[in-house]
């Protein structure tokens, strides 16, 4: 991009700096504002009595798409596409509105107000993100599901946000405090360099990773650097000269000119209205991490932990313990919600959606089930002694058994699938240890 250079009285608009300006200006605002009647409206229908977190996250992470063909590859540009050429259009004809106006003052003007915009654009978004981090709630712990399924079965997100989920010494907090800090940095034009310079570091961070592991927001993140990329440009070259030359470099002089007064007097209040927000989201987030279990399920399970198949019996036939049999279950587990799943030998349909950061009623999440395709996953529901399950990958497979618990061990399930086999199974729980707990912190001893 050619460098526009404000901060010296004797520098003018040349026609090469005006045209590549009016593109950019007409580029960012395109993707910056929100264009989707959606958006709007999900503000108008939010409950304030009733506040989610995911209420105030979701007013942060205005993703801007206006053209959607696909969620990978090239095509997920498109909208940034028509953006472009919307942008080329208005630069064209942008003389056309200013024949007889003086445009130095104006451009000056227009490039204040324009980093301003990116400024609380940028800041919202790093506040969004790093508030569900500093209170982990994005990237979960594993479940007892996670635990018990073979590396090789999860596809590449689900990998990365387990591993950044049992990451020691507040790896995410971590993270989540240093987006929130360069969000609020930028509130403030004096500090908006540093903030920008952390903002950037992290960004391309988070964009390698979308890539390397296909998160599914590499659009957003991608943008969100060009935002930071775009605020660093402005303060490049006087860093350029004390840094790097180590030449005197001239203090930033431009003052905006506000044509109406009360414009200057709302900048202050802004910025506490954004610091109030910031500490209003992060109180409902940590009020909803401690009563609810998100992004799992609300509704408690009846059981919970690794159950072995002591006996698999299938139309009166009873299939012994087989490493290669792939109609007799291997293991059960029960998570702490209402959720199970099933190990055997065989694959599974796997959900290849990434992670979901919209909110979802407790019947629709299905963290647990996305990217892991070594086990069946089920949500289910109990009634007087009768367990329904419904397949959260394949909406046809239900299945419905009567169920015992002769002691607090055992599970006895007993019934008849869809396509009429009788089924009989017993679980026995099983007490097994996990390294990633035993070990955490103190010796490890295996017997």
């Amino acid at each position: 991009m050619t460098e526009i250079n404000l901060h010296h009285a004797q520098d003018k608009w040349n026609n090469t700096t005006v045209t590549v300006f009016r593109f950019v200006f007409i580029f960012l605002l395109l993707l910056t504002i929100p264009l989707d009647p959606a958006y709007y409206a999900r503000i108008l229908s939010i409950d304030v009595f009733h506040l989610h977190f995911q209420d105030l996250f979701q007013l942060t992470n205005y993703v801007p798409r206006l053209l959607h063909i696909s969620s990978w590859g090239i095509a997920s540009y498109a909208g940034w596409g028509i953006a472009a050429v919307a942008a080329l259009i208005g630069t064209a004809v942008w003389p056309l509105a200013e024949k007889n106006q003086s445009g130095q003052r104006n451009y000056d003007q227009l490039y204040y107000w324009l980093r301003v915009i990116i400024r609380y654009r940028l800041a919202l978004a790093l506040i969004g993100y790093g508030v569900i981090k500093l209170i982990p709630v994005q990237i979960p712990a594993p479940t007892l599901s996670d635990l018990n399924t073979a590396y090789g079965s999860f596809l590449p997100w689900k990998i990365y946000y387990l591993s950044t989920g049992v990451a020691a010494a507040y790896y995410e907090p971590t993270l989540g405090a240093i987006e929130i800090l360069a969000g609020l940095l930028l509130l403030s034009s004096r500090t908006t360099v540093v903030g920008a310079a952390i903002a950037a570091s992290l960004l391309i961070n988070i964009v390698l990773v979308n890539y390397a592991y296909q998160l599914g927001e590499h659009v957003y993140s991608v943008y969100l650097l060009i935002l930071s990329a775009f605020l660093l440009a402005y303060d490049t070259p006087r860093l350029y000269q004390l840094l790097v030359a180590g030449t005197a470099s001239t203090a930033d002089r431009f003052k905006p000119v506000f044509a109406y007064q009360n414009i200057q007097k709302i900048r202050r209040p802004a910025k506490i209205l954004v610091l109030l927000f910031t500490i209003t989201y992060a109180f409902i987030t940590y009020q909803d991490d401690q009563k609810s279990r998100w992004p799992f399920p609300d509704q408690a399970g009846v059981a919970y932990g690794l159950y072995n198949v002591k006996e698999f019996r299938i139309n009166n036939v009873t299939l012994p313990y087989s490493l290669t049999d792939s109609t007799r279950w291997q293991d059960v587990v029960f998570e702490k919600w209402n959720v199970l799943s099933i190990g055997a030998n065989k694959r599974f349909p796997i959900n290849l959606h990434g992670p979901e950061l919209e909110y979802q009623q407790d019947f629709a999440r299905r963290y647990e089930s996305e990217g892991n395709g070594g086990r069946a996953f089920y949500s289910y529901t109990v009634k007087d002694s009768t367990i329904h399950l419904y397949n959260k990958n394949v909406p046809a497979d239900k299945l419905t058994f009567s169920i015992s618990r002769p002691d607090q061990s055992t599970i006895i399930l007993s019934g008849v699938t869809a396509s009429k086999d009788s089924l009989r199974i017993v679980l026995n729980r099983l007490d097994k240890q996990y390294l990633l707990h035993k070990g955490r912190r103190k010796p490890v001893t295996i017997l």
